[in-house]
């Protein structure tokens, strides 16, 4: 997968960049404030509809414009035709997402035709921050290489959609507060009790938790091949261990456990086990990484695991994906800046690469590569 044209309208500062980037590596160079990483921000929102820098989209809309647009020409792998892909944003609208002009309502099939990963300088938090961002580590993987995972995973968001808005009502009703429906109705047409239908969702709940966790185990002990001879390059000295918390403890029956602990979850208004509470724990030895690694070796440890998974993804799918590198110098000395472009080399996946200067420790006549200079949200 790779994008042969890239157009970018009042995204940011960038009133308007038309971009023809090669297959293999895109460097974006240019002085602080001139729009590097705004382009870099702009794929990843086209990728996934949301920024890795902010929340708020309307700081993504560049002054006095009314709305943004990004249009990417994308090759995919093992397609005779290639895909476009349009995404716009006005002021108080949602975004409007176009594949091959035809609107789409799901962001999940937009994140079908285009597969990204994104390393910048905040990317540690991935280790330091809340289970979430590890979850969806663990989740972007087996998307990609595990035909079924999405049909389950979207089954589940549905399931437990469903019992966490039962509890609520049910929570309302025990304050007697009022509730548009004093009994839910199920796909049969009938009416259950409350002890009924919360045995329907426990057991959708511990069917699929079961079968999510399964595959996730299965990606990440593929994952780790792979990924210990990276950490082996990046990060020789130390020992790191990685394993998957499902959600739930794994001795205990998670039917049981919902069922033990139904009044707490009512109370809350919302499940407290199950897969969707699954982390992926990151140790150095038997201490969290994250409280025993420096800054910089964070930052490689998060190299090798973003790597790690573009080379599983194309091992197993024979598919590549696009590698978004945010301000290659921070934090990253010399050696580590040559340890990483090798490693990209090898993945043979497009690469862009945000940058203050040019001169790279990159061996060029080794791939192909292109240089787009920017100067105040122009290409120059």
């Amino acid at each position: 997968m790779h994008i042969k044209r890239l157009v970018i309208n009042d995204f940011r500062n960038l009133e308007y960049v038309e971009l023809e980037p090669c297959e293999g590596f895109n460097f974006i160079c240019g002085p602080n404030g001139s729009g590097k990483t705004s382009i870099i921000e702009a794929i990843h929102y086209l990728s996934l509809a949301r920024s890795f820098r902010t929340n708020v989209y309307q700081y993504l809309i560049r002054q006095g414009a009314p709305a943004f647009n990004i249009f990417a020409l994308v090759h995919e792998d093992n397609e005779s035709i290639d895909c476009t892909l349009g995404l716009s944003r006005s002021r108080g609208e949602k975004p409007v997402i176009k594949i091959n002009s035809d609107p789409i309502s799901r962001m999940v099939d937009l994140i079908d035709h285009i597969c990204v990963q994104i390393i910048h300088p905040q990317g540690v938090d991935l280790i330091t921050k809340e289970a979430e961002g590890r979850r969806g580590f663990i989740d972007w993987g087996v998307y990609y290489t595990d035909a079924e995972f999405k049909s389950l995973w979207l089954k589940y968001r549905k399931v437990l959609k469903q019992r966490n808005s039962l509890l609520r009502r049910e929570y309302l009703k025990a304050k007697g507060l009022s509730t548009k429906v004093e009994d839910s109705e199920v796909s049969n047409g009938s009416f259950l009790s409350f002890n009924d239908e919360i045995s329907i969702w426990n057991e959708s709940i511990a069917v699929l938790s079961e079968q999510i966790t399964q595959k996730r185990l299965n990606y990440l002990n593929d994952l780790q091949v792979i990924l210990q001879d990276i950490i082996g390059q990046f990060l020789p000295n130390f020992t790191i261990k990685f394993e998957l918390n499902f959600g739930w403890e794994k001795s205990q029956d998670l039917r049981s456990l919902l069922a033990q602990n139904l009044e707490k979850d009512k109370a809350l208004g919302y499940t407290l086990y199950g897969c969707h509470r699954a982390d992926l724990r990151i140790k150095n030895n038997t201490i969290s990484a994250g409280a025993t690694l420096s800054r910089g070796q964070l930052k490689m440890l998060v190299y090798a695991l973003r790597l790690a998974q573009g080379m599983l993804l194309k091992e197993q799918s024979k598919k590549a994906c696009i590698y978004l590198i945010d301000d290659l110098n921070s934090e990253l000395d010399d050696n580590s800046q040559k340890i990483l472009l090798n490693t990209l080399l090898q993945c043979n996946h497009q690469v862009f690469i945000s940058n203050i200067q040019q001169e790279l420790f990159f061996p060029k006549d080794r791939s192909e590569y292109k240089i787009f200079s920017l100067n105040q949200g122009m290409v120059v």
